[in-house]
């Protein structure tokens, strides 16, 4: 048990907000003043997430289903 006291736990949070909001970018600018990091490349996996959820893909058995998929 004293080993899980000593660990350290990393949350993972996502803003969504006015991007011309300067109070909201302060308060950002002063979480990671702070420490906080920010994730590189997380938009990205949620568009992916979200197509993925939409149904917005194309599955294909085999890379040859796909070209003739891509190319139809």
């Amino acid at each position: 048990m004293a080993e899980n006291l000593n660990q350290q736990t990393m949350a993972t949070i996502t803003l969504e907000y006015d991007g011309r909001n300067s109070a909201i970018k302060q308060l950002i600018g002063l979480l990671l003043t702070l420490g906080a990091k920010e994730l590189k490349g997380y938009d990205e996996t949620m568009q992916a997430i979200s197509d993925y959820r939409n149904g917005n893909v194309t599955v294909c058995d085999s890379f040859e289903d796909y070209l003739k998929k891509v190319h139809a």
